[in-house]
């Protein structure tokens, strides 16, 4: 007896029971790393997670490594790219410099995304790699804003690097702690950073 086609969606030529998108995948797998690390990262569970056939992952990622590489890629994009595309719309660099620290230190979210990427990273070459990256970008841009303060090149790169562990070191301490540090904290961290 023959096999029968799965339907198909007319619109997408998608199978009829696939109802989650890419970026569904994307997100149900961060939100599973953020849980249970990424050894908890496999299609099954996911499929569960989201209510759909293992198929409806193969229609859009060609195995788990590419999931992974997607994670990765979202990771950077909204973790990074998307910030500082949102803080430059700001007039001055020590607006952009406030908002920033705003953007990324009041969303426990962002902590335990933060430190569940690093923890894959130590086990990983391609997260280690796109970790590296990230924080290359991020550091530059911060270093730069305090440039535009003032702040003398070589001490702005030094600065730069002094508030990125104190925000990393933070990530990891709510990541245990479960309370992030509070706002006081962060005003004193930006009057260091833009002192002469």
């Amino acid at each position: 007896m023959p096999s029968r086609s799965p339907k198909t969606s007319s619109r997408t030529g998608a199978p009829a029971d696939e109802r989650n998108s890419r970026a569904d995948w994307v997100r149900a797998g961060l939100a599973l790393l953020m849980k249970d690390g990424i050894e908890a990262v496999r299609v099954e569970p996911l499929a569960l997670r989201l209510g759909v056939t293992k198929g409806s992952f193969y229609w859009h990622f060609k195995d788990r490594a590419a999931l992974h590489a997607a994670m990765l890629e979202e990771w950077s994009s909204t973790a990074t790219a998307d910030v500082i595309a949102g803080v430059d719309r700001a007039a001055d660099a020590r607006a952009r410099l406030r908002q920033l620290i705003a953007r990324t230190t009041a969303d426990p979210k962002v902590a335990r995304l933060e430190t569940a990427i690093r923890s894959w990273a130590n086990s990983d070459d391609k997260a280690k790699r796109t970790v590296a990256a990230v924080d290359s970008q991020r550091l530059d841009f911060v270093a730069g804003l305090l440039q535009e303060t003032g702040v003398d090149p070589a001490v702005a790169q030094l600065r730069a690097r002094i508030i990125y562990l104190v925000l990393i070191g933070s990530f990891f301490a709510a990541a245990t702690s479960h309370v992030l540090p509070e706002p006081a904290l962060w005003i004193e961290v930006e009057k260091f950073l833009v002192r002469s």
